[in-house]
């Protein structure tokens, strides 16, 4: 077939055409001049593997301008853009394989690619397919098939790259994941240190999205991963945390599900340092009145409704006692303990064996030892004494000292009547290195009527609105004129300890439980 090539040309000052068959070149005469026209020949038509590759190179950085290779660009443009979509950040590549060229007269003819995916993975995806092309017009095209993206897709559908994610997770008790600031930092570093990442390590699929289904094609599975539950209620948490902020003096509540011993929240504000609520040590205070009334009623000193002295100032041995500014010639045992009175309690303790109190403390968890997965914890010490020092113990000043956890869990002890085995991580229960049996059952039901009579008559009894709250106040002397406030005590299934620093009394504390439980 000649190509012919049609050029304007001046001759005389007018225009003429001529056509140049193939030839270089043209002479055309006028007059006595002559005039050299050269031929540019026509350029050739794009071949199927020009078009192809066009198409190829083009497919997944500009979907709209490879779709104008295709005969169908409205369909492949809205193909591509969702397979680009579902791939992600994955890098598409496809390489043509040699093929003959068609025959002069084709109409159709049929490519073959390579395609590699390498995905944010660093994994690679390889397959073949099918470049179906079509001439119409003398212009070839790509012929639309979903099956130029892949051989397995289909129309409507589109590839998909997506993580794998593990199902290892560190969860808070309402099964939410785990926020670091929940907790105080260095507890939260504690648990993370011992339980390590528990997310494990992620993998990847990559398959074929039709409608809702996914179809995978291949991929990593997740490896490792645990779901470790954290036994911190949110909730109570976030309002433990709340109440300690709200107060300048160095503060902490701890607070302990008394059914299962789990560990329901923990929260020091900034201005208590160097310690923290699972081991920080102080003297108990009058809170030690707990454990001095079960040993008492236990020893048969007293029972709940026996009449006994309360003066207001008395010389137990060679230490002088006061009270609170207060004092009554007798009263029933169980005002004594809602009135705090430390002449009765320091008069019970002298007479208590050297034994008595650390024995019984270790029943309610005071003294005793665990390992808790997640925490370092020190529940407290109370030391056998005699004489002097025993009449100190009694009413928590000589040489008792206790955790906001050591108090906590004696609360829990006084609701569920069995020894605790506290828990931070489920799953994971503590270990116990030095526990005693439970306490009586027959100091529980006095023990606990008296703890309600704090409040509602009590040095408590403004808290006496809050519906079945139950505990004993504390004001320990801390040195230097300075005393530590306390309460511990419990409302249903939740028990706690509250204590804040140098306070002067327990009325910080009184206000930060108010706060904690409405």
């Amino acid at each position: 077939m000649e190509q012919k090539t049609r050029r304007w040309i001046l001759i005389s000052g007018a225009l003429v055409t001529t056509a140049v068959v193939g030839v270089a070149g043209a002479l055309l005469w006028s007059g006595s001049r002559t005039v050299v026209v050269a031929d540019e020949p026509a350029k050739p038509a794009e071949t199927p593997a020009q078009v192809a590759n066009s198409f190829l190179t083009r497919a997944f950085s500009g979907p709209a301008g490879a779709a104008g290779f295709t005969d169908a660009p409205d369909a492949a443009s809205a193909a591509l853009e969702a397979s680009k979509a579902g791939m992600g950040s994955s890098a598409y590549q496809a390489t043509l394989a040699r093929s003959e060229p068609p025959a002069a007269d084709a109409t159709t003819t049929e490519l073959t690619a390579a395609v590699t995916w390498t995905m944010p993975s660093s994994s690679v995806l390889k397959y073949d397919v099918k470049v179906p092309m079509t001439r119409a017009g003398g212009t070839w095209k790509v012929h639309w098939t979903p099956a130029l993206i892949h051989p397995q897709l289909t129309e409507g559908a589109s590839l998909t790259y997506r993580k794998a994610l593990s199902d290892g997770a560190l969860l808070g008790r309402d099964g939410k994941p785990f926020v670091q600031g929940a907790i105080p930092d260095g507890l939260y570093k504690t648990i993370t240190g011992v339980v390590g990442d528990p997310r494990g390590t992620d993998g990847w699929e990559v398959g074929i999205t039709a409608g809702g289904a996914f179809t995978k094609l291949d991929g990593r599975a997740a490896e490792g991963g645990e779901k470790i539950t954290i036994t911190i209620d949110p909730a109570r948490q976030a309002a433990a945390q709340a109440a300690v902020d709200a107060l300048p003096q160095g503060a902490a509540i701890v607070a302990i599900e008394a059914s299962t011993s789990e560990v329901l929240a923990v929260a020091q504000n900034k201005a208590l340092s160097g310690t923290n609520p699972f081991v920080g040590r102080y003297a108990p205070g009058s809170t030690m009145k707990i454990v001095t009334a079960a040993a008492a009623m236990n020893a048969g000193l007293v029972q709940a409704n026996t009449p006994v002295a309360c003066p207001a100032k008395a010389t137990i041995g060679t230490r002088t006692i006061n009270n609170a500014g207060f004092g009554h010639d007798s009263v029933p045992f169980r005002t004594a303990f809602a009135l705090s009175c430390n002449t009765t309690f320091g008069d019970l303790g002298s007479k208590l064996a050297p034994n008595a109190l650390p024995d019984m403390a270790k029943r309610f968890g005071l003294g005793a030892d665990w390992t808790v997965t997640g925490a370092e914890t020190n529940t407290g010490k109370v030391p056998p004494a005699t004489g002097d020092q025993q009449v100190e113990n009694s009413f928590g000043q000589g040489n008792v000292v206790a955790s906001p956890f050591g108090m906590a869990l004696v609360a829990a002890t006084v609701v569920s009547g069995r020894t605790p085995a506290p828990t931070l991580l489920r799953g994971k229960p503590s270990e116990p290195n030095d526990v005693a049996a439970g306490p009586p059952a027959a100091v529980l039901a006095p023990l606990r009527a008296m703890m309600r009579e704090v409040v509602t008559s009590g040095t408590a009894k403004q808290l006496a609105a809050i519906p079945g709250l139950a505990g004993k106040t504390g004001t320990a002397e801390a040195g230097g004129g300075d005393e530590h406030g306390w309460f511990v005590g419990y409302q249903g299934n939740v028990a706690f300890a509250v204590v804040v620093e140098k306070a002067g009394s327990s009325a910080g504390a009184l206000n930060a439980t108010a706060a904690f439980l409405k």
